[in-house]
């Protein structure tokens, strides 16, 4: 027999039955799919992916609850930080911790020994810094069997950045589109959403194109592949006008935005605020504060299906 035959749905059943909730870990990002987070070096990427993961973990809204899912109880996350060494890890975990705790309405001390014990039980971080060639993805069985049960049961999945994590040839199509399906064969194993950090490539860097769909460096598989889409990327001089941004502070603020999303509808641009000590990223403007009012901008490109 095939092996389709056990995928081929049964009509009568689905048109006569409800569909399922979506399981939403990000709002587009399902469970057992893959996403993308395409931004230049140096904007902050793997400090937003530890701010989500940490968010995850401790069943927290997720900068300020503009990026929580659909199910914002506590689960198991797995960040593999192939350019982070541990001391970097242990000093953004601390910046952090200190902006989930101030997102807590009036934390108190059992408050707080929760969030500890969250993080603790369910927030996996591997800092792979010379050690990038533990997690590969090659077309070693025995590794991706490690893999797959390190993943096991996690609701997020993160590798950051893609590049540390295979040899191919970025321009090319068939090689990042067999990439991208091993990618989704893990989160089809693993039940998780898998997350990949991308570089930006330099047309959308020196064109502040961040809401853009085909931002990232290479071709355009990896952006036609994956589900799901986010961009982070500076904010130019009229969207700092139009959230109240001070020229002098630019440096300090970033743009999030969701070009591609297959399973919801396009979401409005996200400007977050970086600390200056930590770089921990909040929502802004903050709650209450209303943006400048302005023309609307241009629509942004959808990815396609």
């Amino acid at each position: 027999m095939s092996p389709l035959a056990a995928l081929k749905l049964n009509i009568r059943h689905i048109l006569t039955t409800p569909p399922p909730a979506l399981d939403h870990v990000l709002p587009g990002l399902l469970a057992g799919t893959v996403g993308a987070l395409i931004a230049p070096g140096g904007v902050g990427k793997t400090m937003l992916l530890t701010q989500i993961g940490c968010a995850i973990a401790a069943g927290l809204p997720i900068l300020g609850g503009a990026l929580t899912g659909s199910n914002p109880a506590p689960g198991k996350v797995v960040l593999l930080l192939a350019e982070e060494p541990a001391g970097v890890v242990h000093h953004r975990l601390h910046g952090v911790a200190e902006q989930l705790k101030q997102s807590m309405a009036l934390p108190s001390h059992e408050k707080l020994q929760d969030l500890l014990a969250h993080l603790e039980g369910n927030l996996d971080i591997y800092p792979l810094s010379g050690h990038g060639s533990l997690v590969h993805f090659g077309d070693g069985k025995e590794e991706y069997g490690h893999l797959v049960a390190l993943c096991k049961g996690a609701r997020l999945v993160v590798f950051d950045p893609l590049r540390r994590f295979h040899d191919g040839d970025e321009n090319d199509t068939a090689t990042m589109t067999a990439i991208v399906n091993k990618f989704e064969r893990l989160a089809h194993d693993t039940g998780a959403a898998v997350l990949i950090a991308h570089h930006a490539n330099r047309m959308s860097m020196t064109t502040g194109g961040g809401e853009h769909a085909y931002a990232s460096r290479g071709c355009t598989a990896l952006t036609d592949g994956v589900r799901w889409q986010a961009n982070l990327s500076p904010v130019s001089e009229l969207l700092a006008s139009e959230f109240r941004i001070p020229k002098s502070e630019l440096r300090q603020y970033v743009r999030l935005d969701t070009p591609k999303t297959n399973y919801v509808g396009s979401f409005e641009t996200v400007v977050l605020r970086k600390a200056q000590h930590s770089g921990a990223m909040t929502l802004w403007p903050p709650a209450g504060t209303p943006k400048q009012s302005s023309a609307p901008r241009a629509a942004r490109t959808s990815g396609t299906k």
